[in-house]
């Protein structure tokens, strides 16, 4: 931990004993974590103006997060095991004619495309099975070879599709095992996550792109796509929703089923517009600092055409439904849970994704929402 770090956690240990909890669940452990936590991530994002932005070094940037990775974590061997799969690119790609009129996303995505027909890409993946869901397959511990291998187990066996979150700049498989293992072991279901590209050297649809893959993946081994959970934690799942949304669209121009089973949404990035009080408001309690979007080294400016100024254009393209999807058509979404907490500088959007939902989709009651008091994800 660095100097101001520890200047940090005595600051807030001293500030918990002398004026109490900053919430009320909260103990010293908890509030000096979030205290110390917040004080970095606000230097993750380097204060910027477009007025230098032509001296910005993009590279450099994405070099700067890839040096200094999100901590990993690891699966317990009292809930069970994990390999790696890596994804062949060329065996699952997408057809250009398949997101014809798909919006801002198509003539990026088409690039992408004609990148991957002359290269020999893979994304790296993890496939997970908790011992609870071995169990439902009669596997043992002591013989778990089978519950590792990329096929359906059973005729029907669902699965569960993760998307990391890390503000599209940071995460991957190894930060999300400890996680995604706690998942597995509760739902009774193997999971897949992969390290899908990141910002800003792969600024959006890169993810998107590489989420289709994915899910193109498990199809092409045998899982039936309303079989496939989609599940993701912040941008993660934001590109749950981005998911869902291509694959609705490539349905109506190809007539194929493929709907997931369900969305797993845990503290979602709503979109590129926020708007909510909630930003500045659960700025003290949450452990992630509202960037503002001015900047362009923020999460938002990274993701979405780095280097580019923050005009009236830029405002217009990130209305887009991929992304910002509550401003687009929601309808004929999948059965989906959103989980987040009260405490949180995206809470306020957060509630409008979720009243969006289920007003897009009043012919079923499955779109639900948990809201925890004091819940940070």
């Amino acid at each position: 931990m660095s100097l101001s770090g520890y200047y940090q956690m005595c600051k807030s240990m001293v500030g918990y004993f002398l004026y109490g909890k900053q919430l009320p669940s909260w103990d010293l452990e908890m509030q000096v974590f979030c205290d110390v936590v917040r004080h970095h991530t606000r230097g993750l994002f380097l204060e910027s103006s477009d007025k230098t932005i032509e001296d910005i070094d993009f590279d450099k940037i994405h070099e700067g997060y890839a040096a200094r990775p999100m901590p990993s974590t690891k699966l317990s061997i009292d809930v069970g095991v994990y390999c790696a799969h890596s994804i062949t690119v060329s065996d699952c790609n997408l057809d250009s004619d398949w997101i014809s009129g798909i919006g801002i996303a198509e003539d990026p995505l088409r690039s992408l495309i004609e990148q991957d027909a002359s290269a020999s890409r893979q994304i790296y993946g993890e496939l997970l099975a908790s011992w609870s869901a071995c169990a439902v397959h009669g596997i043992h511990r002591n013989s778990h070879d089978r519950a590792l291998e990329m096929r359906p187990l059973a005729d029907n066996e669902k699965i569960v599709l993760c998307l990391h979150g890390g503000s599209y700049v940071m995460g991957g498989p190894s930060s999300h095992r400890e996680v995604l293992g706690k998942m597995t072991e509760s739902s009774k279901l193997r999971s897949f996550i992969i390290d899908y590209r990141l910002a800003p050297k792969h600024p959006f649809p890169a993810q998107l792109h590489d989420a289709f893959i994915a899910f193109q993946y498990l199809v092409n081994q045998g899982f039936k796509p309303h079989n496939i959970v989609l599940a993701g934690d912040s941008a993660g799942g934001h590109l749950c929703v981005d998911l869902v949304l291509l694959l609705r669209h490539i349905a109506k121009t190809t007539l194929r089923q493929m709907t997931p089973a369900g969305v797993i949404l845990l503290s979602p990035l709503p979109g590129m517009h926020m708007h909510g009080a909630s930003l500045h408001k659960n700025a003290v309690y949450d452990y992630l600092w509202p960037t503002p979007i001015e900047w362009p080294t923020s999460p938002i400016r990274l993701f979405y055409k780095p280097g580019q100024k923050y005009d009236d254009e830029y405002r217009k393209e990130i209305c887009d439904p991929l992304l910002t999807p509550v401003l687009g058509d929601l309808s004929e979404f999948p059965p989906t849970i959103i989980q987040s907490g009260s405490s949180e500088i995206l809470i306020d959007d957060i509630r409008e994704l979720y009243v969006k939902l289920k007003l897009d989709n009043p012919e079923h009651g499955w779109i639900q929402w948990e809201e925890y008091p004091e819940m940070f994800f």
